[in-house]
C-alpha cells in the first residue's frame, strides 16, 4: 500500500513538472517551407486555389481514397480510414489561405504566400505555412517542439513537385 502511495506521489510530482515546464513554451507554433519558382505569380496562385489539382502534388493527398471538392472544400479519406478536409479561406494577390483539417484532429491555419522577393530577379517565392494553436496540455507543448520535424518533409517533398509538375 505504501508503495502505491508512493507512486501516486511521484507521477503526481512528474505531471507538476512538466506542467511547470510547458508553461514557458508558446501556445501555438508557425511551421513553414518554401521554394523558387520561376513562372507567373497570378498563374501559381490560381493552380494552388483549384483544389482539384491538388491530388497530383500535394502530398496530403498520397493514398487517397474518396476525394471530392465541392467550392473551396477538398474532402478525402486517407489510407488509415480518416476523414481530411482542406478549404479554401481566401483569395488574393499574396497567396491562398485555408483551413486544414487532417485526421480527424483539430482546425489548422495555413496557406500558401507567393510573392516576387526580388525585383531585380525574375522568380517568385512561395511559402506553404501552417499556424497551429496548442492546448495547455504539457504533451501538447511537447508536441509543438517536434511538429515541425513531422510536417516539413512532406511540405518540402509537395512543394518540389509543384515546381517540377507545372514545369517552374
Amino acid at each position: 500500500m505504501q508503495h502505491i502511495k508512493f507512486g501516486i506521489l511521484l507521477l503526481s510530482g512528474l505531471f507538476v513538472v512538466l506542467l511547470c515546464i510547458s508553461i514557458l513554451f508558446p501556445n501555438h507554433i508557425m511551421i513553414s517551407r518554401g521554394v523558387k519558382l520561376s513562372a507567373n505569380t497570378n498563374e501559381v496562385i490560381t493552380t494552388i486555389a483549384d483544389l482539384s489539382s491538388w491530388k497530383d502534388w500535394n502530398g496530403l493527398l498520397a493514398g487517397a481514397k474518396d476525394i471530392t471538392v465541392k467550392d473551396s472544400v477538398l474532402r478525402w479519406d486517407a489510407a488509415n480510414g480518416s476523414h481530411n478536409s482542406v478549404t479554401i479561406t481566401g483569395i488574393n494577390d499574396k497567396g491562398v489561405t485555408a483551413d486544414f483539417i487532417i485526421g480527424n484532429s483539430r482546425l489548422v491555419n495555413g496557406g500558401f504566400s507567393v510573392e516576387k522577393r526580388d525585383p531585380a530577379e525574375d522568380s517568385i517565392q512561395i511559402v506553404w505555412f501552417l499556424v497551429e494553436e496548442l492546448k495547455w496540455y504539457p504533451w501538447e507543448k511537447f508536441y509543438g517542439m517536434m511538429a515541425a520535424d513531422l510536417k516539413t518533409p512532406l511540405m518540402m517533398q509537395s512543394l518540389e513537385k509543384f515546381k517540377s509538375d507545372h514545369g517552374y
